[in-house]
Protein backbone atom coordinates (compact mmCIF):
# COMPACT_ATOMS: atom_id res chain seq x y z
CA UNK A 1 0.00 0.00 0.00
CA UNK A 2 1.42 3.38 -0.98
CA UNK A 3 2.17 6.15 1.53
CA UNK A 4 -0.69 8.25 0.16
CA UNK A 5 -3.21 5.46 0.60
CA UNK A 6 -2.00 4.75 4.12
CA UNK A 7 -2.38 8.45 4.87
CA UNK A 8 -6.00 8.43 3.65
CA UNK A 9 -6.76 5.41 5.82
CA UNK A 10 -5.17 7.17 8.80
CA UNK A 11 -7.16 10.32 8.11
CA UNK A 12 -10.38 8.29 8.16
CA UNK A 13 -9.40 6.82 11.52
CA UNK A 14 -8.48 10.11 13.13
CA UNK A 15 -10.93 12.58 11.60
CA UNK A 16 -13.59 14.10 13.84
CA UNK A 17 -14.86 17.61 14.52
CA UNK A 18 -16.80 18.36 17.69
CA UNK A 19 -19.55 20.64 18.95
CA UNK A 20 -21.06 20.83 22.43
CA UNK A 21 -23.50 18.30 23.85
CA UNK A 22 -24.16 16.75 27.26
CA UNK A 23 -23.87 13.01 27.95
CA UNK A 24 -26.23 11.43 30.44
CA UNK A 25 -24.15 8.90 32.39
CA UNK A 26 -27.29 7.22 33.75
CA UNK A 27 -28.60 6.38 30.28
CA UNK A 28 -26.06 4.32 28.35
CA UNK A 29 -27.48 1.84 25.81
CA UNK A 30 -23.99 1.37 24.37
CA UNK A 31 -22.75 -0.29 27.55
CA UNK A 32 -24.13 -3.66 26.46
CA UNK A 33 -21.79 -3.60 23.47
CA UNK A 34 -18.76 -3.12 25.72
CA UNK A 35 -19.34 -6.63 27.06
CA UNK A 36 -19.67 -8.23 23.61
CA UNK A 37 -17.89 -11.63 23.76
CA UNK A 38 -15.29 -12.21 21.04
CA UNK A 39 -13.52 -15.50 20.33
CA UNK A 40 -9.91 -16.48 21.03
CA UNK A 41 -9.47 -13.99 23.86
CA UNK A 42 -9.93 -10.84 21.77
CA UNK A 43 -10.46 -8.09 24.36
CA UNK A 44 -10.05 -4.38 25.00
CA UNK A 45 -7.49 -3.68 27.75
CA UNK A 46 -9.04 -0.25 28.22
CA UNK A 47 -12.09 1.66 27.01
CA UNK A 48 -12.32 5.41 26.46
CA UNK A 49 -15.62 7.27 26.43
CA UNK A 50 -15.83 9.95 23.76
CA UNK A 51 -15.64 13.55 25.01
CA UNK A 52 -18.84 14.97 26.43
CA UNK A 53 -18.60 18.00 24.14
CA UNK A 54 -18.60 15.95 20.95
CA UNK A 55 -21.92 16.28 19.10
CA UNK A 56 -20.63 15.45 15.63
CA UNK A 57 -17.59 14.40 13.66
CA UNK A 58 -16.51 15.31 10.15
CA UNK A 59 -15.98 12.80 7.35
CA UNK A 60 -14.37 13.61 4.02
CA UNK A 61 -16.17 12.75 0.77
CA UNK A 62 -15.64 13.44 -2.92
CA UNK A 63 -18.13 16.32 -2.68
CA UNK A 64 -16.65 17.84 0.46
CA UNK A 65 -16.88 17.35 4.24
CA UNK A 66 -20.05 15.95 5.81
CA UNK A 67 -21.14 15.63 9.43
CA UNK A 68 -21.95 12.47 11.39
CA UNK A 69 -23.89 13.14 14.59
CA UNK A 70 -22.69 11.74 17.92
CA UNK A 71 -24.94 11.53 20.98
CA UNK A 72 -22.53 9.31 22.89
CA UNK A 73 -19.75 6.88 22.15
CA UNK A 74 -16.72 4.83 23.11
CA UNK A 75 -13.34 4.10 21.56
CA UNK A 76 -11.21 1.04 22.28
CA UNK A 77 -8.37 -1.07 20.92
CA UNK A 78 -8.98 -4.83 20.80
CA UNK A 79 -6.13 -7.33 20.91
CA UNK A 80 -5.52 -11.04 21.35
CA UNK A 81 -3.31 -12.04 24.29
CA UNK A 82 0.37 -11.18 23.76
CA UNK A 83 -0.21 -9.51 20.39
CA UNK A 84 -0.44 -5.98 19.03
CA UNK A 85 -3.99 -4.58 18.59
CA UNK A 86 -6.07 -6.04 15.78
CA UNK A 87 -9.03 -3.64 15.93
CA UNK A 88 -9.48 0.08 16.53
CA UNK A 89 -13.20 0.12 17.36
CA UNK A 90 -15.50 3.11 17.75
CA UNK A 91 -19.06 2.66 19.04
CA UNK A 92 -21.40 5.62 18.61
CA UNK A 93 -25.04 6.45 19.19
CA UNK A 94 -26.49 8.88 16.66
CA UNK A 95 -28.41 11.97 17.70
CA UNK A 96 -32.19 11.37 17.67
CA UNK A 97 -33.56 11.52 14.14
CA UNK A 98 -30.09 11.77 12.56
CA UNK A 99 -29.24 8.15 11.74
CA UNK A 100 -30.38 8.29 8.10
CA UNK A 101 -28.29 11.39 7.43
CA UNK A 102 -25.35 9.84 9.28
CA UNK A 103 -25.59 6.73 7.12
CA UNK A 104 -25.61 8.88 3.98
CA UNK A 105 -22.44 10.66 5.11
CA UNK A 106 -20.62 7.44 5.99
CA UNK A 107 -21.64 5.79 2.72
CA UNK A 108 -20.35 8.81 0.81
CA UNK A 109 -17.07 8.67 2.74
CA UNK A 110 -16.44 5.00 2.08
CA UNK A 111 -17.46 5.04 -1.58
CA UNK A 112 -15.31 8.12 -2.15
CA UNK A 113 -12.30 6.37 -0.72
CA UNK A 114 -12.96 3.21 -2.75
CA UNK A 115 -13.05 5.34 -5.91
CA UNK A 116 -9.81 7.22 -5.17
CA UNK A 117 -7.34 6.68 -8.05
CA UNK A 118 -4.54 4.35 -7.05
CA UNK A 119 -6.42 2.88 -4.12
CA UNK A 120 -5.84 -0.87 -4.01
CA UNK A 121 -8.92 -2.14 -2.23
CA UNK A 122 -11.38 -4.90 -3.02
CA UNK A 123 -14.72 -3.69 -4.41
CA UNK A 124 -16.80 -1.79 -1.86
CA UNK A 125 -19.68 -3.91 -0.57
CA UNK A 126 -22.74 -3.48 1.62
CA UNK A 127 -24.12 -6.63 3.24
CA UNK A 128 -26.61 -7.42 6.01
CA UNK A 129 -26.36 -9.75 8.98
CA UNK A 130 -28.87 -10.18 11.79
CA UNK A 131 -30.62 -6.99 10.66
CA UNK A 132 -27.38 -4.99 10.90
CA UNK A 133 -26.09 -3.24 7.78
CA UNK A 134 -22.37 -3.78 7.16
CA UNK A 135 -20.29 -1.59 4.82
CA UNK A 136 -16.92 -3.07 3.89
CA UNK A 137 -13.59 -1.88 2.50
CA UNK A 138 -10.71 -4.36 2.35
CA UNK A 139 -7.09 -4.18 1.29
CA UNK A 140 -6.49 -7.36 -0.77
CA UNK A 141 -3.06 -8.05 0.77
CA UNK A 142 -1.14 -7.78 4.02
CA UNK A 143 1.34 -4.92 4.16
CA UNK A 144 3.09 -5.24 7.50
CA UNK A 145 1.46 -2.17 9.01
CA UNK A 146 -1.45 0.22 8.73
CA UNK A 147 -5.10 -0.59 8.11
CA UNK A 148 -6.18 -3.73 6.25
CA UNK A 149 -9.95 -3.28 6.44
CA UNK A 150 -12.56 -0.70 7.38
CA UNK A 151 -16.01 -1.88 8.44
CA UNK A 152 -19.01 0.24 9.39
CA UNK A 153 -21.93 -1.54 11.05
CA UNK A 154 -25.26 0.28 11.41
CA UNK A 155 -28.17 -0.85 13.57
CA UNK A 156 -31.24 1.17 12.66
CA UNK A 157 -33.20 -0.50 15.45
CA UNK A 158 -30.78 0.74 18.10
CA UNK A 159 -29.61 3.99 16.46
CA UNK A 160 -26.02 2.73 16.75
CA UNK A 161 -23.00 2.94 14.44
CA UNK A 162 -19.86 0.85 14.94
CA UNK A 163 -16.70 1.67 12.99
CA UNK A 164 -13.92 -0.94 13.00
CA UNK A 165 -10.45 -0.39 11.60
CA UNK A 166 -8.67 -3.75 11.36
CA UNK A 167 -4.94 -3.33 11.68
CA UNK A 168 -1.95 -5.11 10.21
CA UNK A 169 1.18 -5.53 12.31
CA UNK A 170 4.62 -7.02 11.92
CA UNK A 171 4.38 -10.84 11.69
CA UNK A 172 5.91 -11.37 15.14
CA UNK A 173 3.28 -9.08 16.73
CA UNK A 174 0.09 -10.48 15.19
CA UNK A 175 -2.01 -13.62 15.62
CA UNK A 176 -2.24 -14.32 11.87
CA UNK A 177 0.55 -15.08 9.42
CA UNK A 178 -1.35 -15.40 6.14
CA UNK A 179 -4.11 -13.37 4.52
CA UNK A 180 -6.45 -16.36 4.77
CA UNK A 181 -5.86 -16.55 8.52
CA UNK A 182 -6.57 -12.83 8.77
CA UNK A 183 -9.86 -13.24 6.87
CA UNK A 184 -11.02 -15.90 9.32
CA UNK A 185 -10.26 -13.70 12.34
CA UNK A 186 -11.81 -10.66 10.66
CA UNK A 187 -15.06 -12.43 9.82
CA UNK A 188 -15.30 -13.99 13.27
CA UNK A 189 -14.97 -10.56 14.88
CA UNK A 190 -17.35 -8.73 12.52
CA UNK A 191 -20.09 -11.34 12.81
CA UNK A 192 -19.80 -11.41 16.61
CA UNK A 193 -20.10 -7.62 16.72
CA UNK A 194 -23.10 -7.67 14.37
CA UNK A 195 -24.82 -10.24 16.57
CA UNK A 196 -24.20 -8.16 19.69
CA UNK A 197 -25.60 -5.08 17.96
CA UNK A 198 -28.67 -7.03 16.86
CA UNK A 199 -29.32 -8.32 20.37
CA UNK A 200 -28.58 -5.16 22.41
Amino acid sequence: MSYSIRFVFAAMVLSGAAAAHAQDPTSDPLRALLACPYANGLKAPSVERLPGNMASRTVQTSTGPMQVSVADGYRMMLAFPDTAPLVNLKLERSQPGKLAADRTAILAQMTSFAATPGTKVAPFKVIERQGVEIMTLNNPTLNGGGVISIYTLISEKNNVIATAYLLDQKPAQRKFQTYEQYLALRDEFIYALALCMAEM
